[in-house]
């Protein structure tokens, strides 16, 4: 290693309810760390022999991919020519059934982080002063309460790349690089914020080959006054497939799923057998009744 020192850093996202959207002016913080190159390999680790495993998982972290290199691309192009410098970036992933040597980003999976919230982390190796080395994403499939779909998983790979760049997190709740999550939600855009903060991440590449790769000089930006907060488009190849409407149907399900309304029908069915029993004993002996009576007058008539 000779004299290089290397350390970690280790950034995790937690599952919790989400808070209300802040009221603040938004902004992100940055990890102080940079790459030093712009072509990022990514290798991603599916755990195909695992009965957890959900193979939509897989669709939906290429997807997270896809969403930042055309998002990149998008405001390289589109906010101002001074970002242009950014279309320089690209993620560019791999797909093996074990982890290899060479990757600049590694993304691999794990059942649950037991007895926990947490749904994901972010390992950085740096080469101080801030040269990112490499990055580890390790995604959970699940919590203690809660198993993961392939939005939830879009969203958590989405922010978990947005580690692995060189972002921080943000104090606005509806950004994707918000610390808290809430599951089964639909899936967020990067916003102008988070492109802003990696163009500061790689701002160095504005001064490239004069300057080489320096460390980000901000520790937490806001967006500048000709940019407003907005989020940048997704193609439609980057969407999950959609599912079905939420239905009338989906609604009352829902409600009969409650244990409370279980132990309610349970009794309601009870107390309907019970009914049911005996209006048909009444039946019964009303048709006994009534066949005495026809035999009645059967031997009248006969008389």
């Amino acid at each position: 290693m000779g004299n290089r020192q290397i350390y970690i850093t280790v950034l995790i996202i937690i599952f919790t309810i989400q808070a209300p959207i802040s009221q603040t002016q938004p902004s992100i913080n940055l990890q102080g760390l940079t790459w030093n190159h712009t072509t990022i390999t990514v290798l991603i680790v599916p755990q195909n022999q695992q009965s957890w495993w959900n193979p939509s998982y897989l669709n939906a972290t290429i997807r997270a991919i896809n969403v930042w290199n055309n998002a990149i691309l998008n405001f390289s192009s589109s906010y101002d020519s001074r970002f242009f410098y950014l279309s320089q970036i690209r993620m560019v992933y791999s797909i093996s059934q074990t982890i290899e040597p060479g990757f600049d980003i590694y993304i691999t999976w794990q059942e649950e982080y037991a007895g926990t919230n947490t749904l994901a982390t972010s390992q950085p190796f740096v080469q101080l002063p801030c040269t990112i080395i490499n990055n580890t994403i390790t995604l959970g499939a699940k919590t203690k309460t809660y198993i993961l779909n392939e939005v939830d998983m879009q969203n958590i790979a989405t922010h978990e790349l947005g580690h692995a760049l060189g972002l921080g997190h943000s104090n606005y709740a509806g950004d994707i690089m918000y610390p808290q999550y809430t599951p089964r939600g639909n899936i967020i855009a990067l916003s102008t914020l988070d492109l802003y903060g990696i163009s500061m991440v790689f701002e160095w590449l504005s001064h490239y080959p004069q300057i080489p790769n320096i460390c980000p000089s901000k520790a937490s930006i806001t967006l500048p006054s000709y940019i407003s907060y907005e989020y940048l488009p997704i193609s439609y190849e980057n969407l999950p497939p959609q599912t079905p409407p939420y239905t009338i149907l989906d609604y009352i399900l829902g409600i009969l799923s409650s244990p409370y309304v279980t132990v309610f029908l349970l009794l309601l069915a009870i107390l309907l057998v019970i009914l049911a029993v005996v209006v048909g004993k009444a039946i019964g002996n009303q048709t006994t009744f009534e066949d005495n009576i026809s035999q009645n007058k059967l031997r009248s008539f006969s008389s």
